[in-house]
């Protein structure tokens, strides 16, 4: 068994040692093929030595071929290979340019002019290698007292009146939010109604005068700034009184011109540099969006610029452009780091407002009750959820990759994050930020990222090295001996003026140099006989490449297309090309940088590669049977026999998106998945999904299924595709009629029959009776002589007189 297991280990270790001499090998090709400078710094692991002490010697024939190889692999053994101020092994730097302390502002400092510092640094210049990410770190803290910014903006058509009348009665207590909030506010109020054009406005004169039905109002508008920001909360409820309410006449309204206004407009609203921009939109309708405009005839594409002045205080411009996108307002909204709030009154629109905050990035969706009574709760739970949750985000270009990660608030594990959430004053967050270039600017030109929350931001200025050291025009040396006075010497290789070439410079472009030695067009490394690897032709001692830029290196041994997917994309644009192999980005794997490691195996909450159920393939896991039991899911974490899976974590969520009920009905917009609502759900259980039942607390059932998206290789992709049923199964409403009518009748039956049994009862007695009485009767044995009582039914009178007669 000792010597079992030994051979094993021994096997493991050469395994190791061919992989390590392979990779080895794979990175001198890589580094042997570049012919410059800048070539081979760009190519990761890669030195260049401008005059290499040694040279690869190979016998042929008896005679000796000498080749220079200025770019090596570092794992070269420097000592045999280049003097060290001769050296191009550039790495990393990071300085530090702005690093101010974070505010340390109490609550009412008079210091408002001064800019609250809650990220740092706020400047950073950096120097990186392509393909060598560097680490970085960013810390954040929540300060306290933070400026903020509100602007009340007010759908004042004709069904908002009760939500005007009670916003005026509530200025007071708004303002005392704010000020339990921060010291440093101001608040504004706007309204809007509609474009004055048909078909969303009645343009005949009475109506344009008096546009509603149920009684005077004002003339209709599109956009009115009725109060900039403002340090006056009375002067905040003087303006909502004196607000008028107007009509229209289509159901949906124009707040979208309103919010681009809203939002852009920075002066005339009175928006601070510094402060936290909250824009609450309040409506109980759906809105207009780019495209409905044209059936006014504005098709002019809404420009996004600010098209009030300072003495008007109204749009204008509503009959030139045309409605504004979401995708607008988001990119606005997104740059000038402004929080709306979707305030809707009514469940109507709830789920178009639902889907709209999760559109525009930094917004949130509340329900507002029939009156608008419950705005100051409103704006103080979407407020806290606002300040509450740091959220990271970059413009950075396709030249360069960041990745972050974070502990929280936690003292766990780094994660792979841009947020965290439950953030209070006076926390601190540290980011490591990891910085990769991909691929180098222009001539001269440097990267210029920013790293930003919704109020401050750090500036990376990243400069790719893609030159050397030794390329400066000083130290070059023009008409050099070694490049036969006919190029000019770089870094210790010739650049050949016009009309040379060769190693050396030594041939003349004028003449045939084909059927010179073409010994140097050989590898020295390689078996083959071929030439400039059948993918070129010498000249003059070097390989002139057919197909070039494709077709490359020293012996044209490089491809481009070998690292050339099916979609014309070099390395699925997760890496870069060097010598026929693709140099992967942190995260990706595979010869095109075609699989996401095995951190993409792990699922949230989770340490173990496909939760210690299955293996990782390329990303995805495939899922193994342990102990009889099979397991599923994109992190094999669910099987039928045990109670694992996500029913748990989607089930409150479900829950409140589909039937606004359940626990998290009050923060129901922070669930970040999309429901796919149908009427049987039969069709994904057969299908593998997996199924999930739960009772509310009404005594119903609400199901849905889940299953993995196995196309969510984005991270905006939604990673679990969700299908619920539209009704709940609730057990059938007692008939309370039949039951009414059931219970009349039978106690009219039990009356009838009791009534029936007493009679039959009473008749038997009866006739028990009668024949008893018969029976007695019969029986008697009295004489009528005998009876003192008895007289006869006859009688006989006899007449005296008459019978003396009778006998004369």
């Amino acid at each position: 068994m000792v010597r079992v297991w030994w051979r094993g280990v021994v096997v493991v270790v050469m395994m190791g040692v061919i992989v390590m001499g392979q990779e080895e090998e794979d990175g001198q090709e890589r580094c042997h093929s570049q012919k410059t400078c800048g070539e081979c710094i760009q190519i990761p692991d890669c030195i260049w030595c401008s005059h290499p002490i040694s040279s690869q010697v190979d016998d042929e024939e008896g005679g000796v071929r000498k080749r220079v190889h200025h770019c090596r692999h570092n794992s070269t053994d420097l000592a045999t290979f280049c003097d060290l101020g001769l050296l191009e092994n550039p790495s990393n730097q990071v300085e530090i340019v702005q690093d101010q302390p974070f505010s340390g502002l109490s609550r009412g400092s008079k210091q408002r002019s001064e800019k609250i510092v809650q990220m740092r640094p706020q400047k950073m210049n950096l120097k990186v290698r392509i393909g060598v990410p560097e680490t970085i770190k960013l810390k954040y803290r929540l300060a306290t007292d933070y400026p903020v910014d509100l602007y009340y903006l007010m759908d004042l058509s004709g069904s908002m009146k009760d939500d005007k009348d009670n916003l005026a009665r509530l200025g007071d207590r708004l303002a005392e939010l704010l000020n339990n909030l921060t010291s440093q506010y101001r608040i504004g109020f706007g309204s809007f109604v509609d474009k004055v054009l048909m078909p969303y406005a009645d343009t005949s004169p009475n109506k344009l005068d008096n546009p509603c039905t149920f009684g005077d109002c004002a003339r209709p508008y599109s956009f009115r700034n009725e109060l900039p920001l403002h340090a006056d909360h009375n002067l905040f409820t003087q303006k909502v009184m004196e607000a008028e309410i107007s009509g229209n006449l289509d159901a949906p309204e124009g707040g979208f011109d309103a919010l681009m206004q809203a939002m852009v407009c920075q002066a005339q609203i009175g928006w601070r540099e510094t402060a936290r921009k909250i824009l609450v939109f309040s409506t109980d309708n759906k809105f207009h969006c780019a495209g409905d405009g044209r059936l006014a005839g504005v098709t002019t594409p809404n420009d996004m610029k600010c098209h009030l002045t300072n003495d008007s205080k109204e749009y204008k411009d509503y009959d030139k452009y045309d409605y504004p996108s979401i995708a607008q307002i988001n990119q606005v909204a997104t740059e000038r780091s402004i929080n709306i709030i979707w305030a809707i009154s009514g469940h109507s629109f709830g789920d178009l407002y639902t889907e709209l905050s999760k559109a525009v990035k930094g917004s949130s969706y509340g329900l507002m009750q029939a009156d608008s009574s419950n705005v100051i709760t409103l704006v103080k739970e979407q407020y806290e959820k606002l300040s509450s949750v740091v959220g990271l985000s970059d413009n950075s270009s396709d030249g360069v990759d960041i990745v972050y990660k974070s502990r929280c608030l936690g003292n766990g594990d780094l994660e792979e994050t841009m947020q965290c959430d439950g953030v209070k004053t006076g926390d601190e967050i540290e980011f490591t930020l990891q910085v990769n270039a991909t691929q180098c600017p222009g001539d001269g030109e440097k990267f210029y990222v920013e790293v930003k929350t919704h109020q401050d931001s750090l500036i990376l200025e990243i400069d790719v090295m893609c030159s050397c050291g030794c390329d400066n025009e000083n130290l070059n040396v023009p008409q050099a001996m070694n490049c036969s006075r006919s190029g000019t010497l770089v870094c210790g290789v010739c650049q050949c003026d016009p009309g040379f070439s060769g190693e050396k410079c030594q041939c003349s472009n004028m003449y045939d140099n084909k059927e010179l030695d073409q010994s140097p067009c050989r590898p020295l490394s390689s078996n083959s006989s071929q030439v400039c690897s059948g993918l070129g032709y010498c000249s003059c001692g070097t390989c002139v490449c057919y197909n070039h830029p494709e077709i490359y290196g020293r012996y044209c041994e490089c491809n481009r297309l070998k690292c050339v997917t099916s979609e014309t994309e070099e390395c699925h644009g997760r890496g870069s090309c060097a010598c026929n192999k693709c140099l992967c980005n942190e995260g990706y794997i595979g010869d095109l940088c075609q699989c996401e490691d095995d951190s993409a195996c792990v699922g949230p909450g989770s340490k173990k590669v496909c939760s210690g159920h299955g293996t990782c393939h390329c990303g995805k896991c495939k899922c193994h049977s342990v102990k009889g039991i099979s397991y599923s899911g994109r992190f094999c974490e669910d099987c039928p026999e045990c109670n694992t899976g996500r029913c748990l974590q989607f089930r409150d969520c479900v829950q409140c998106l589909q039937f606004d009920e359940g626990p998290r009905t009050a923060d129901c917009d922070t669930c970040n998945i999309t429901l796919n609502k149908i009427d049987s759900l039969d069709g994904q259980i057969a299908s593998g999904s997996k199924h999930c039942i739960f009772d509310d607390d009404e005594g119903c059932q609400f199901s849905f299924t889940y299953r993995y998206n196995p196309d969510a290789t984005d991270t905006n992709m939604e990673p679990y595709i969700i299908h619920v049923r539209r009704e709940k199964e609730c057990p059938p409403p007692p008939p309370v009629l039949a039951i009414s009518f059931g219970l009349i009748g039978a106690i009219v039956a039990i009356g009838l029959v009791t009534l029936v049994i007493w009679k039959i009862v009473t008749v038997i007695h009866d006739r028990k009776e009668f024949e008893k009485f018969e029976k007695e009767r019969l029986g008697t044995e009295w004489g009528t002589e005998e009876n003192p009582l008895y007289r006869g039914a006859q009688s006989t009178f006899q007449n005296p007189a008459f019978a003396r007669q009778r006998q004369t």
